[in-house]
C-alpha cells in the first residue's frame, strides 16, 4: 500500500485501490479524508440518515414496494469522475448496489459541510455530481443550521429549496419529505 502526492493530479482508479487511509478521487486529483469529522457533523449525519431512513420506509409500506435504501459514510460511490464518499448517499437502483459500494450515479446525495470539507463540497463534488447526473444533492450546514437542495434541470443544478432547521424537506423529486434537523 503506498499514499498518493499530495500535488500530483492523473492518478487513476488502479492507483486509487492501492493507497491506505480513506481517499476520494475526483477527476485525477486525490483528496484524503481524514481526519474525522467532528460530533456536530456526525450528530446531523446521524439525525438524517434516521430522518430519511424513515421516510424511505413510511414510502415503501404506502406503496407497498420499494427499493432505495440510504447508507452513512464510508462508502464508495464509483463515478465515471472517480470515487466519492458522500455523507449520505440514497440508491434505489438494485444494480447500482454492490459488495465494494455504489457503482454508479445514486438517487441523492448529501454532503454535510465541515471547515475543512466546505470548499470542496460546494465546487470540485457539486460538479463531479452535477456531471455524473445525480438528481438530488443536498447540502447541509450544520453551522448556520441550513439545508440547500439542487436538482439536476436540463443538465445543470438549480436551487429548488433552502431551508432552515425545522422545516419540511422534500427529497426525491417529492417521493419523502423530512423535517431538516430533528
Amino acid at each position: 500500500m503506498s499514499l498518493p502526492q499530495l500535488r500530483h493530479t492523473g492518478y487513476s482508479l488502479e492507483d486509487w485501490k492501492t493507497w491506505e487511509g480513506r481517499w476520494e478521487l475526483i477527476d485525477g486529483i486525490a483528496y484524503d479524508m481524514t481526519p474525522a469529522p467532528s460530533f456536530e457533523h456526525q450528530r446531523t449525519s446521524t439525525k438524517l440518515l434516521l430522518a430519511i431512513g424513515n421516510a424511505l420506509e413510511e414510502a415503501k409500506r404506502k406503496a407497498g414496494s420499494g427499493e432505495c435504501e440510504v447508507l452513512a459514510a464510508p462508502l464508495d460511490v464509483f463515478l465515471p469522475s472517480g470515487v466519492v464518499q458522500p455523507d449520505l448517499v440514497v440508491v434505489c437502483d438494485p444494480a447500482k448496489k454492490s459488495l465494494r459500494g455504489v457503482e454508479g450515479v445514486p438517487d441523492l446525495v448529501v454532503e454535510i459541510l465541515s471547515p475543512s470539507t466546505a470548499s470542496k463540497d460546494m465546487t470540485r463534488k457539486r460538479w463531479a455530481y452535477e456531471a455524473a447526473g445525480i438528481l438530488e444533492y443536498l447540502v447541509v450546514d450544520p453551522d448556520e443550521r441550513v439545508g440547500l437542495l439542487l436538482r439536476l434541470e436540463a443538465g445543470r443544478y438549480e436551487e429548488v429549496a433552502h431551508v432552515e432547521w425545522g422545516a419540511v424537506l422534500a427529497l426525491l423529486a417529492g417521493r419523502i419529505t423530512i423535517t431538516l434537523g430533528s
